[in-house]
């Protein structure tokens, strides 16, 4: 193999590329960048067994073929060299490096050991916009599970229903639900369970919000195809997770009678305001219902009291419920300025806050009396 490409080009792909690299891993091989001159274009590969991403960019191939190389050596030759171009020759288990001013010889190990990254259909796949993706990414991940033992939790439920897509996260205290409309209708409903890493570095790739973006699944992967504009399009795969998620839909409440509509933003400055008093063993604040007004309550032995007072528009019966506030917290600083409603029906019964049509998110309350 034998290539000459930009170097800040390279550098570019590279800093995309590079985040999956393992540190440490049981296979070593994971831990160099797979290079891959081919159709005149340079693939930059990486994968840690669980996401893989493919990233091409233009080049002068001389040579077709791939080697490996070393994540941190490569890292660290096009963050120190100066020069524009750079040239990556590999030939019996070497890549050799040349710039203007500098040479390097690496050892290479051997690529029949790296792992073959899995074909993207476009035929098989659908469209989305990737600003439509972003938000959906955006509005559910923060409400997933960190606790290992509840295996299916820790990932985002994926569902393609004719040309709706779902995605909905929970961690079994809280639940959040979007969905978006595709342009393009599947012939067989899809549901898959997604990593959120791979849903994460989607985010940090994606450049233009008003690109189309393509999404395949099979029985094991998630894939997406980012286009480029003259340059072959970025894939990124996710290895399924596997388990079965929750039914989402009994759990969400249809029957909240207490509904109140309030700017986000207020809510959340006021929900900051009185989770200053709360304390990393203990988070609870109620919400008090009275005429034409809310009432959010903290109060911690040993720190203290704090009370916000919040005018809405309610004529119902006084009403208490306890919450821990940084569920609420997560969920507005992520929504925007936006009016949310919230809807309550009794001290044990989740509350719903909803965006438009298409957007839900519900809480469970707590137990304690304030």
């Amino acid at each position: 193999m034998k290539v000459v490409c930009n170097k800040n080009q390279l550098f570019k792909a590279f800093q995309l590329v590079s985040p999956i690299v393992p540190a440490k891993s049981s296979m070593p091989v994971l831990q160099n960048i797979k290079l891959t001159a081919a159709d005149k274009t340079l693939f930059l590969s990486a994968t840690d067994l669980e996401v893989g991403i493919q990233y091409p960019i233009s080049a002068e191939i001389k040579e077709e073929g791939t080697i490996l190389i070393p994540n941190s050596k490569l890292g660290g030759i096009l963050r120190e060299t100066p020069d524009e171009q750079i040239t990556i020759e590999g030939a019996g288990g070497t890549a050799n490096i040349k710039t203007k001013a500098s040479k390097y010889k690496i050892m290479c190990m051997d690529v029949a050991e790296y792992p073959e990254f899995p074909a993207f259909s476009e035929k098989k796949s659908i469209s989305i916009s990737a600003s439509g993706l972003k938000e959906m990414v955006c509005k559910t991940t923060f409400a997933t599970s960190q606790e290992i033992t509840r295996y299916a939790l820790t990932g985002l439920l994926l569902e393609i229903r004719k040309k709706e897509l779902r995605m909905v996260t929970s961690d079994g205290k809280r639940l959040a639900y979007i969905k978006r409309q595709s342009k393009q209708e599947v012939e067989t409903d899809i549901k898959v369970i997604v990593s959120p890493k791979s849903l994460n570095l989607l985010e940090r790739i994606i450049e233009a919000e008003d690109q189309e973006l393509r999404i395949e699944t099979d029985d094991t992967q998630f894939k997406v195809m980012i286009p480029q504009k003259d340059q072959k399009g970025i894939i990124l795969f996710s290895r399924l997770i596997e388990g079965t998620f929750p039914d989402y839909e009994s759990v969400i409440p249809s029957d909240s009678d207490k509904k109140i509509e309030i700017a986000s933003g207020e809510l959340l400055s006021a929900m900051r305001q009185v989770a200053l008093i709360t304390t990393d063993k203990f988070k609870a604040t109620q919400i008090t219902l009275e005429k034409d007004k809310m009432i959010l309550l903290t109060r911690t032995q040993d720190v203290g009291e704090a009370t916000v007072e919040l005018p809405i528009k309610y004529s119902g019966e006084p009403f208490k419920i306890t919450f821990n506030p940084e569920f609420f917290i997560d969920v507005l600083r992520i929504v925007g300025d936006d009016s949310i409603i919230l809807g309550l029906k009794d001290k044990t019964s989740p509350a719903v806050i909803k965006q438009g049509r298409d957007y839900t998110y519900i809480v469970m309350p707590l137990t304690i009396e304030m």
